[in-house]
Parts: structure tokens; C-alpha cells; sequence
């Protein structure tokens, strides 16, 4: 099993949107990039210590939307002109695209540990068939 490709479209660019908020919360409340990056990364290497080996490559192959030839002029703009117009040009735009690249990883790699506890309560819960149940 894995995810239907739609679902998959959705949980990436929840995390990409979720961390581009992050990030732009960041800029606004003037956090040091390292205080999210680096504990989104070491959640995701745990998340992925917990995931499957097909949703762990499919979840840091995700990081790399924000990669994209859309994505990043977006994102670098967004940075650059909110680091410009806060506090005087002073504020850091540096990071933004760090917290969007980081939040499909940990989006995807929950994703998939949900789906994969949702099918085995499913496949728990099967009713047996008829030559399956014991007889006597």
C-alpha cells in the first residue's frame, strides 16, 4: 500500500505551507532559524526510524519541492521582501525556504505512519471467513 496520489498532492503542500508559515513567522518574530530547523530534522529522523521503507523515500523526495522552478522564486521573494520591510531592512529573510523544505518531510512521514496504523486497525478488525473460523 502506499498513498493515492492525490492525498499525497495535499499532505506535501500542507507541509510546504505549513512551513512557509513557520518561516514567516520566524522572520516576524525575529527566531533563530536553527530553533526550527533543527528540531523538524531531528523529527523527521525519527519519524522516519518508525516509517516504512517506500513512505521514507517518497517523504524526503517531498523535501525537494521546494526545489522547484515556482517554488523557490516564491519563496526567496517572500523572505526577501518581508527581511526587507521589517525593522528597517534589518530582519533576516534567511530560513524561509529551510522551514518550507523541511515540513513535507514530517507531513508525508506522519502521513504514512497514520495510513499504515489506520490499515493494520482495519486488518485487525476483518471478519473471518467461513473456512478461516475454527471448528469445535
Amino acid at each position: 500500500g502506499g498513498f493515492r496520489r492525490m492525498w499525497l498532492v495535499y499532505v506535501v503542500a500542507f507541509g510546504v505551507a505549513t512551513g512557509t508559515c513557520v518561516g514567516v513567522l520566524k522572520i516576524l518574530w525575529g527566531i533563530s532559524m536553527w530553533k526550527i530547523v533543527l528540531p523538524m530534522y531531528a523529527l523527521a529522523v525519527v519519524l522516519t526510524s518508525f516509517s516504512a521503507e517506500g513512505i521514507t523515500c517518497v517523504a524526503w523526495d517531498a523535501g525537494g519541492v521546494t526545489t522547484g522552478s515556482v517554488t523557490v522564486p516564491l519563496i526567496l521573494a517572500l523572505g526577501l521582501g518581508l527581511g526587507k520591510e521589517l525593522d528597517g531592512g534589518k530582519a533576516d529573510g534567511f530560513g524561509l525556504l529551510g522551514c518550507a523544505s523541511v515540513f513535507p518531510i514530517v507531513t508525508v512521514l506522519a502521513a504514512g505512519l497514520v495510513l499504515d496504523r489506520s490499515r493494520r486497525r482495519a486488518a485487525d478488525r476483518k471478519v473471518p471467513a467461513m473456512h478461516e473460523v475454527p471448528l469445535g
